[in-house]
């Protein structure tokens, strides 16, 4: 096991979760977002991956219960192959955010709708300082989806 390796398990584990992706979960950490500005909250989630936590309470459903969880059944294998020891992992805490209100309409793409999505993961091993990994990405959706959701599995 090398201390360098968890920087690109986190990192990539970090990229997985916040994609417009199925390939560890049915689930979409995005939907999180668009649940809470459903209801006009801060379209802001953290979820804890040691505590088991996901912040703030109205992000909490089953639906993102079942994304942490799916997440959590991936994370023994995912870092076996980056030849990291979980066991040593002490905090690994992803928070995702995006601002709906600054999303746009890409030119020739009626009823599209494109936004940044930013996480900001702390983590911490090996009884070594905690490190932060910022990561941004740029999204395009339906408009229709801001308001239902991306159909999950």
């Amino acid at each position: 096991m090398k201390y360098k390796n968890y920087k690109s398990a986190i990192h990539n584990f970090t990229h997985s979760f916040m994609s417009i992706d199925y390939m560890k979960s049915g689930r979409l950490a995005v939907n999180v977002l668009i649940e809470l500005h459903k209801i006009e909250k801060e379209n802001k989630a953290t979820f804890d991956f040691i505590k088991k936590e996901i912040k703030p309470k109205e992000a909490e459903s089953n639906e993102s219960r079942q994304l942490l969880n799916d997440y959590l059944n991936w994370l023994p294998e995912h870092f076996k192959n980056h030849d990291c020891d979980l066991n040593k992992l002490e905090k690994l805490e992803i928070t995702i955010w995006t601002d709906f209100s600054k999303a746009i309409t890409p030119f020739r793409m009626n009823n599209t709708k494109e936004f940044e999505l930013y996480t900001l993961t702390k983590w911490k091993a090996d009884g070594r300082d905690e490190q932060t990994l910022e990561i941004s990405q740029t999204e395009l959706i339906k408009e229709y989806y801001l308001n239902i959701g991306i159909p999950e599995f």
